[in-house]
């Protein structure tokens, strides 16, 4: 099943897309598509789509 969910990133020096997907894989998502929804001074903010089983 696909599902969508919001979840905050810590804000890196480096803001690239191989910093995310590596932050989203180390969170233990399979991610199908990502996007940065909002940005504060602590965090990015993605609305992700993922796999669940």
């Amino acid at each position: 099943m696909i599902t969508t969910k919001e979840v905050k990133i810590k804000i890196s020096g480096d803001f690239n897309s191989e910093y995310i997907e590596n932050e989203l894989k180390n969170m233990g998502f399979d991610v199908l598509r990502w996007a940065v929804t909002k940005i504060d001074d602590d965090f990015y903010t993605l609305n992700i789509a993922i796999v669940q089983d």
